[in-house]
């Protein structure tokens, strides 16, 4: 019996290779090395969330703040939930999957922009 696979996102997304940077607000008792900034790559982005690649592994729950570079000029600050984290293959990088909990109103109008003009197959 083949399974099929539902897509749950309802936001459309676009691919991205951008440096971004995020830290953990709030308990950081197990993630205290995420006290500052760490550097990460937002792999893809649509106006509800973002996936960002990682080097440690991040608890799922966490409220964390990002900074992503999108298009030329604009850079997104948001706080965002850690929907999930899975660890990538055998290179022991980790997929995170963030909901967008705060995004100024300007960053969500440019973003939805900068996603409609630039839309790909992912």
């Amino acid at each position: 019996m083949q399974e099929t696979y539902m897509e749950r996102r309802k936001d459309e997304r676009i691919e991205l290779q951008n440096q971004a940077k995020f830290r953990v607000i709030g308990d950081i008792s197990e993630e205290a090395i995420f006290f500052n900034y760490v550097k990460a790559t937002a792999k893809n982005i649509s106006t509800g969330g973002v996936c960002l690649v990682l080097s440690q592994r991040i608890t799922e729950g966490n409220i964390i703040r990002v900074e992503i570079p999108v298009g030329e000029t604009k850079i997104i600050k948001a706080f965002c939930e850690v929907v999930w984290c899975k660890q990538q293959g055998v290179n022991g990088n980790y997929e995170v999957g963030l909901s967008f909990i705060a995004l100024k109103e300007d960053d969500a109008e440019f973003l939805d922009k900068y996603i409609k003009e630039n839309k790909r197959a992912i």
